[in-house]
């Protein structure tokens, strides 16, 4: 549990955290709204909240100078960083500035639960195509169903004149940008993200057909393969 604890600490002093304040309501711009409309998530069962009672949910130790009266809003910040932050995304929804504060925080359940639904999903797709011939009609249902509960969170886009009328995704969160690559790695048939054949952790290949994460493991799985067919044959 500690080492799970670390892991996920590492990961938002690396990449930062998942955006979740942003990715979870309908739109990105909910502040520009009367109040907050959440579709079905693992967090919150509210469907409509308040626009400050849905922000506590991501300020919960220091409280922001943000003040909401309809759809009018105000929110002020004496950081430098912040002031930084503002011009460079100024084009951004305001939401997406704000989780940028230093007092902004995510709950470690809620990203431990966004990545065990990722893991789960993945482990999911991996064994139903790896067992599918073993598997009888009734088991295949329980994996599509277990498949169905991933539901991904489409990102916004618009259309940029480029050197030619371009699509332009736009991420608010870092959980839509991973949950994106996630689904294409997923859907293609020849992803570098892989099951490791002996010790079942998921991995990053080199190439497309490798099984194993590691020599370690290719070694290992041999010895015991070895293993069985001597007893089978003694």
């Amino acid at each position: 549990m500690e080492e799970l604890k670390q892991r996920i600490q590492n990961f938002a002093e690396h990449f930062g955290l998942l955006g979740l304040m942003t990715a979870l309501p309908t739109t990105p711009e909910f502040i520009t709204y009367d109040a907050v409309y959440l579709p079905k998530n693992h967090f919150i069962r509210q469907e409509t909240l308040s626009t400050e009672d849905y922000l506590a949910y991501f300020f919960p130790f220091d409280k922001i100078s943000f003040v909401k009266k309809g759809r009018e809003s105000m929110w002020n910040t004496d950081s430098q960083e912040m002031f930084a932050v503002i011009m460079t995304l100024q084009d951004k929804p305001q939401a997406v500035l704000m989780s940028f504060q230093k007092e902004y925080a995510e709950s470690y359940e809620w990203i431990t639960t966004v990545f065990s639904d990722w893991a789960f999903t993945f482990v999911t797709s991996f064994l139903y195509y790896q067992d599918y011939d073993a598997l009888e009609e009734a088991e295949r249902n329980v994996y599509r169903k277990g498949m169905e509960c991933f539901g991904g969170i489409a990102p916004t886009y618009h259309i940029e004149l480029l050197d030619k009328p371009t699509i332009v995704w736009d991420f608010h969160s870092l959980l839509l940008a991973i949950q994106m690559m996630f689904s294409f790695m997923i859907t293609d048939e020849n992803s570098t993200l892989k099951l490791c054949k002996h010790c079942g952790k998921i991995f990053v290949a080199s190439r497309s057909n490798v099984q194993f994460c590691s020599p370690q493991c290719k070694n290992q799985y041999n010895v015991y393969k070895c293993r069985a067919k001597k007893e089978d044959f003694e």
